[in-house]
């Protein structure tokens, strides 16, 4: 089920050292029914290479398991489906005069197809390619066409023999999870055209350190990039960054746009390398000060959440609420449910933490005599609180992050 590594998945020098260990958890999406065999737990630990600078975990658990049979779907998340009009309306500009009249544009790992449907609105001839094959079939049916795989170099040469390159490929929060990565980097490369643009939006590193977002750190996720570390991978395929966006989604991430061709680099890209020097963001002693960090962030949140009488409810049963959750050793002996919207999940019980799983509908009269609530999902803590309150909460949030672990009431001002 999963492999320990001895090289760094970039540059494969063995010059590995730990940075955090967040012990053995089971995969975070392992989620099942009651009465059946919990998954198997395996180390979470993220190591340094000394070498290339490259964040990543100690082992790798087979993709197989992970990504076939996918339980998150965007167009659950209102925030993604706000975005979702940005991104696009970013990324078409990137190839105004340089496409035909009909641009053919590929995400790679797609889900249900919710940015694709955007680009579709606008007159681009799409396709999405995704290995989870529920998820697949979704997007399908809502009329994206969407091809269930693993994205490879070897699936990128057969779709140019098919319908010919492509004038944008983008792949949104996925980079970082992928285990054959130079397969899918080649990929990219030989599938876009000379004059096309690529997109990879991941996961801010420096927020993942600056805000002790540790729960970010998952099975799934095997790298934790810097500008640096994304743009020295993109290079060693012949791929360039030339500017940079900010985008909300994961709790801030960074969104690079690439070409085969070295461009001028916009200010962003010049004052976010400027920034991470001065940081010093790739260095191993930064990063074992966020280990640090995280030991102490802990410690406040068991305290937050153990210092009631009765049992609490929980929002968010996301991946990263399964590290924050086990980490900390915060269960059903503490939590009596989580409330989730997307349906896939409810009724199962969380990994490792085995708290039920609800719909909002089935919580509705419990939410009305609740005193507080402990907010995993904070990244979308706005439309969350508002939500609940106008559903009669009146009690308090935990929010475990970004930074410290803090008490607001439902008539407190949300920071933002």
């Amino acid at each position: 089920m999963y492999k320990t590594i001895k090289k760094c998945r970039i540059c494969k020098h063995n010059n590995l050292k730990s940075v955090l260990d967040l012990e053995s958890q089971p995969p975070a999406n392992s989620l099942y029914l009651k009465g059946d065999d919990p998954a198997v737990e395996v180390a979470l630990r993220l190591l340094y290479c000394h070498n290339c600078s490259t964040v990543q975990l100690g082992e790798d658990v087979n993709p197989n398991y992970l990504f076939n049979n996918y339980l998150w779907v965007s167009g659950t998340a209102s925030g993604a489906e706000k975005y979702s009009y940005q991104f696009v309306k970013k990324a078409l500009k990137k190839i105004e005069g340089l496409s035909s009249e009909k641009p053919y544009v590929i995400e790679i790992a797609s889900n249900d197809g919710t940015f694709l449907k955007r680009f579709i609105d606008s007159n681009c001839k799409v396709l999405g390619i995704d290995p989870a094959k529920n998820i697949a079939e979704l997007a399908n049916n809502n009329g994206i066409p969407t091809i269930a795989e693993f994205f490879t170099l070897d699936l990128a040469n057969e779709l140019i023999g098919k319908d010919g390159k492509a004038d944008m490929i983008f792949a949104r929060n996925v980079i970082p999870h992928v285990k054959e990565i130079h397969s899918v980097i080649a990929g990219i490369s030989a599938l876009l055209k000379n004059n096309g643009v690529g997109i990879i939006e991941f996961h801010n590193a420096n927020l993942i350190l600056e805000e002790v977002q540790y729960d970010y750190i998952y099975h799934e996720h095997l790298f934790y990039f810097t500008l640096k570390t994304m743009s020295d991978l993109l290079e060693r395929h012949g791929l360039f960054c030339y500017d940079l966006s900010s985008s909300p989604i994961s709790g801030g991430s960074w969104v690079v746009y690439f070409s085969k061709n070295k461009k001028l680099k916009s200010k962003k890209i010049l004052e976010l390398e400027a920034k991470e020097l001065h940081s010093e963001i790739n260095s191993y002693d930064h990063w074992l000060l966020f280990s640090e960090n995280v030991k102490k962030h802990a410690e406040k949140l068991k305290k937050l959440v153990n210092d009631n009488d009765n049992k609490i409810i929980a929002y968010g049963a996301s991946a990263r609420s399964s590290t924050l959750l086990n980490f900390c050793g915060i269960n059903s002996d503490q939590i009596s449910v989580i409330i989730d919207k997307n349906p896939l999940k409810q009724g199962l019980l969380t990994a490792g933490s085995n708290i039920p799983i609800v719909s909002l509908e089935d919580c509705k009269e419990e939410l009305k005599s609740a005193t507080k609530i402990l907010l995993l999902a904070w990244n979308f803590k706005e439309e969350i609180i508002d939500e609940l309150k106008s559903l009669g909460f009146t009690g308090e949030f935990i929010i475990p992050l970004p930074g410290d672990p803090r008490i607001i009431s439902t008539i407190d001002k949300i920071d933002s």
